[in-house]
């Protein structure tokens, strides 16, 4: 087909659900090809980068610093600020929480994933989750609130123990930062040092485990250094509102609980096709539902045959965003897209300040400080916004130097 006949076709309307990273990574390539009419759909108007929430939740960067507005990061490309509530394949059209109903030709479905309890008693009741702002700006809240709390008689002491369960990078990361807070906070309650605990709880053999062995026992010795208490093979069986029930009837005392165990898709599109038990939705080696419907990142489950499904992490949702914009342009043209093809190109987790482990897909572990600069390195690669770049270099460099005071002494909302 002819770039002619190309042009005088009516443009081809692509509707992406879903601001995350695959969704602007798809976006982001589409605005520069000919002939396509790209809408993207978030309830929020702003991406955040999910990576360093915990950062936000333990004080060590502001908000803005993780979040960019969508419209900004996608010029060009039409926004539609609403939430998805109904969608007709049959009809090619969508359905937004305020009514409104808009037609697609192509539909891309990157709607990201939320956190799962794995039906466990008391969680979903008792324990803070970290996938929002939101949620993030009330883990630091509680963390910060309940010092002057306790000081005032308001909350017992034991109210500043904290119980984080989940040893993958979103628990470790958590728990060290945890730990570096309360250091800092001790400075000005001397009086509660005693008192403020960190306890991570995995249910696995180890932490980390979806990295090496040396990895996870040197994520274990940095995180035990710093004071955490770490408690594997150790799976949760009943939550209550200051207390963790294990296996074998050990209770933890907790003020603060927070779930870092596990993510799903969120189980209202699950009817849309098959579905695995993490409410992902099963899609060809093309990334396909339906010959028009598209699903990537932490919805999609893509898996060869006898092999485990892609991860749920940015980087395989940005990989398929992009070969979604690269195929549907293919398509356009009148080829065939090729299998998407995955590349791992490794996983790190950062333990505090100075301590890390990386993991590169051509064999090469780092830890310690190295690896530190390797995970700061990269997260500012990926950043959206030069603005957010200088801010959070600003922040690290200072709380790398001075830790205690900075973002987290913001006023407490």
């Amino acid at each position: 087909m002819t770039q002619d006949a190309i042009g005088a076709r009516p443009p081809t309307r692509v509707v992406i659900v879903g601001a995350g990273f695959g969704g602007l990574a798809c976006a982001r390539k589409l605005r520069k090809a000919d002939g396509f009419d790209v809408t993207v759909i978030d309830r929020n108007p702003y991406q955040v980068f999910s990576p360093l929430l915990y950062q936000v939740a333990t004080g060590g960067l502001p908000e803005d610093d993780i979040a960019y507005p969508v419209r900004a990061a996608i010029p060009g490309v039409r926004f539609r600020r609403g939430e998805v509530v109904a969608i007709s394949t049959a009809a090619h059209t969508l359905r937004l929480d305020d009514g409104t109903v808009l037609p697609w030709d192509q539909l891309v479905l990157a709607m990201g994933s939320t956190g799962t309890t794995f039906g466990i008693p008391g969680v979903a009741e008792n324990a803070l989750q970290m996938k929002t702002v939101q949620e993030a700006r009330a883990i630091r809240h509680r963390l910060l609130q309940t010092y002057e709390d306790v000081e005032l008689g308001h909350a017992p002491r034991e109210a500043l123990q904290v119980v984080v369960v989940g040893g993958g990078p979103t628990g470790v990361e958590l728990s060290g930062a945890i730990a570096e807070l309360q250091r800092a906070m001790h400075r000005e309650f001397p009086s509660l040092a005693d008192y403020a605990t960190v306890t991570l709880v995995e249910a696995g053999p180890r932490l980390l485990p979806t990295f090496g062995e040396k990895s996870s026992a040197r994520a274990l010795r940095d995180l035990e250094k710093l004071g955490v208490d770490v408690r594997v093979s150790s799976s949760v069986e009943r939550m209550y509102p200051s207390t963790v029930r294990l296996a074998g009837n050990i209770v933890l005392s907790a003020g603060t609980i927070i779930w870092a165990a596990g993510v799903a898709a969120p189980p209202q599109w699950a009817g849309l096709g098959t579905a695995d038990r993490a409410n992902r939705l099963e899609v060809s080696d093309t990334l396909r539902l339906a010959d028009d419907v598209w699903v990537i990142g932490d919805l999609a489950h893509r898996a060869e045959p006898g092999e485990r499904p892609l991860p749920m992490v940015g980087s395989v949702a940005l990989q398929m965003g992009k070969y979604v914009a690269r195929s549907l342009v293919e398509q356009r043209a009148g080829g065939s897209p090729k299998p998407f093809a995955y590349r791992d190109k490794g996983q790190m987790a950062t333990i505090g300040r100075r301590r890390a482990v990386v993991e590169l897909s051509g064999g090469l572990r780092l830890a310690g400080l190295p690896a530190w600069m390797a995970w700061l390195g990269l997260h500012l690669f990926y950043l959206t916004g030069g603005r957010q770049r200088v801010s959070v270099v600003a922040d690290w460099v200072w709380n790398y130097l001075v830790w205690g005071v900075g973002p987290r002494r913001t006023v407490i909302d």
